[in-house]
């Protein structure tokens, strides 16, 4: 599960809407591994997208939308935008919020979520598309074993329920109409599924050999909420070129280990390895290491994993106890030379 490449590709240059200076918007692809154990063994790897799609409005609100569900703004809010968006905070305190939109007229956006109460009175957002199971799959780019209708390998999303979506791919010779990807619980088309913001899925496979799929898309230099469950939850990286866990902001961002190491509420960080064993992180308090701040240490070994990466287009597990209440954390944005 180890992204093998990554490489600017074009840079375009965009005029912010918010009054701001002129900024790049590096375009770029990623290489994404997808692991097998041969013997007609199932593998799972855990991978999502770091890229993002264009965005298509970018703006700061006529007014603060600080717990409402509707923002306004004074310039030219696209009329069809849907559940296929997301809206997200760009700047400020509340950087990497976000929430799909419902609907927009010519000067407002609706979105699912009511915004941030300390929201301000110029809120920076901007608009695309979510990414998707087509978007980020393609048609079976990663070369998975279509579904002959019986069997097949599988895309798994984790739902907060702890319940599991499994997607499989159906080709043109088996649905008699057009190859899509379904939904294998409901039997509907699963194309536009979401793969939600700094989110992960499982990738299920009895290949018996790697295969290798290349994903493209917009680097995002915002950081990104992520919402936390009580259980396991699936997180991907965000920043394009990858970072190591504390760069990506996970010392700060979980449930950590007391000075005493003796809480046992701490959330894991749970790599799934190659060979599909586990390997935990938490977490510390700097009393534990003797270290300058919060840093992440290998439950295995004992020692400190800070430094180790998170790769880009990767994804890990979160687990959190089932008392913990649910909760966000950032995962930070892509550092990009202006």
């Amino acid at each position: 599960m180890k992204t093998t490449y990554y490489s600017i590709l074009a840079a375009a240059a965009c005029g912010m809407a918010f009054g701001e200076t002129a900024y790049t918007t590096p375009v770029g692809y990623i290489t994404h591994t997808i692991n097998t154990v041969g013997g007609d063994a199932d593998a799972l790897t855990l991978i999502g997208p770091a890229l993002i799609q264009p965005n298509v409005f970018t703006s700061a609100s006529s007014a603060s939308p600080a717990g409402l569900n509707v923002v306004s703004f004074t310039v030219g809010v696209p009329t069809n935008l849907d559940a296929t968006y997301v809206l997200e905070i760009t700047s400020g305190v509340n950087e990497g919020w976000w929430s799909t939109v419902t609907s927009s007229t010519a000067t407002t956006i609706t979105t699912n979520d009511a915004f941030p109460a300390n929201s301000g009175a110029a809120t920076n957002v901007s608009v695309r598309k979510h990414n998707t199971v087509q978007s980020f799959f393609g048609e079976n780019t990663a070369g998975l074993i279509p579904s002959d209708g019986i069997s097949g390998d599988e895309i798994q999303i984790l739902n907060p329920d702890q319940t599991l979506t499994p997607i499989s791919y159906f080709p043109a010779d088996v649905t008699g109409g057009d190859a899509d990807w379904y939904d294998l619980a409901t039997s509907a088309v699963a194309n536009d599924m979401v793969i939600y913001p700094g989110t992960g899925v499982f990738v299920k496979t009895k290949r018996n050999s790697n295969l290798t799929f290349v994903s493209t898309g917009e680097v995002k230099i915002t950081d990104t909420q992520v919402d936390i469950y009580p259980g396991l939850n699936v997180i991907a990286q965000t920043a394009a070129a990858g970072a190591s866990l504390n760069a990506t902001g996970l010392n700060t961002a979980l449930i950590p280990l007391n000075a005493a190491g003796d809480n046992l509420n701490a959330d894991e960080l749970q790599y799934l390895n190659a060979d599909q064993t586990l390997t935990p992180h938490v977490a510390a308090d700097p009393a534990l290491l003797s270290t300058q701040g919060y840093t992440m240490i290998n439950i295995a070994t004992s020692e400190e994993s800070g430094s180790q990466s998170l790769a880009s287009g990767t994804g890990a597990f979160v687990k959190r106890i089932p008392s913990e209440a649910a909760s966000t954390i950032i995962l930070q944005g892509s550092v990009v030379a202006q």
